[in-house]
């Protein structure tokens, strides 16, 4: 009898989480269905709810009225080069500040850094615009690599992780054997902190992935438009009617960041849980 008490809050927690996962779930999955259903099919009742034969009819459509695959290059190119760029300064910057806590000015600049995370990015649209053209970097991808390549975020983020998962030990002993700075970065340190590149290179890449106010200030050629501008303007060149290949479309522009999420899943966890367990 005990036993089925203490059971019984375990079956109520698990159907619970397993209800509300698929509440979640089901509209990705949806979208995917209707991804492969013809459009006449879309809006029949009861709705379909198993993918269909006409993936291949809705690509080409799609195709026709938008070049995804160039669209998906220009998402991939930005969003790789803004997230090893991240990686980089974020690394550096996150090293410098936990290693040298006794430099002048240490104080004032990690202030500076933190107070960046208060300002709305939206309150300097006008000026970065502004700078980017006298830059003439408008219509290029420049804006979109190099415009956060130092988040306030990110350098928190990794000097948290280099404070919780370098021993200090480590430093003198890389003295002691005579390494300089530069080279006790990327030899000792960057090893160690892996989880936590990995954890702030899925946030990093899903961010620049998504990103869409930003390219929509910048890009005025439509062969430069990432993947969210582009789809935006799918439902103009597919008359507006063409539900299935919006369906398709969506679901391609979705679908690398989850592939990312996979393939960096134990990384990004053990990134979160970086230096809680020692």
């Amino acid at each position: 009898m005990n036993d089925v008490g203490h059971r019984t809050p375990r079956v109520v927690i698990t159907v619970a989480v397993a209800m509300t996962t698929l509440l979640f779930v089901f509209p990705l999955y949806w979208m995917g269905v209707l991804a492969t259903r013809r459009t006449s099919e879309v809006f029949q009742f009861p709705p379909p709810l198993l993918p269909g034969t006409a993936l291949i009819d809705n690509f080409g459509r799609l195709q026709a009225s938008l070049d995804i695959v160039r669209a998906l290059g220009n998402t991939a190119y930005v969003s790789v080069a803004h997230t090893v760029l991240v990686l980089l300064v974020s690394s550096l910057a996150g090293y410098g500040f936990s290693r040298f806590r006794e430099a002048p000015g240490h104080r004032v600049l990690y202030g500076s850094v933190l107070l960046t995370l208060f300002i709305p990015p939206a309150a300097g649209l006008i000026p970065w615009f502004v700078e980017m053209k006298e830059f003439g970097w408008i219509n290029t991808y420049w804006p979109l690599i190099l415009t956060g390549a130092a988040t306030g975020f990110g350098v928190f983020w990794m000097r948290q992780v280099v404070d919780s998962t370098v021993p200090a030990d480590l430093y003198d002993a890389a003295r002691m054997d005579g390494a300089g700075d530069l080279w006790i970065y990327w030899r000792v340190v960057l090893p160690i902190i892996r989880p936590g590149l990995a954890a702030l290179a899925v946030w990093s890449f899903m961010m620049s992935w998504n990103n869409f106010l930003m390219p929509l200030i910048i890009l005025n050629d439509s062969e430069k438009f990432t993947l969210p501008l582009a789809l935006t303007q799918l439902n103009t060149a597919a008359g507006g009617a063409d539900v299935a290949a919006v369906m398709l479309g969506t679901t391609i522009g979705v679908l690398p960041v989850f592939v990312a999420f996979a393939f960096a899943t134990k990384q990004f966890i053990a990134g979160l849980t970086a230096g809680t367990v020692k």
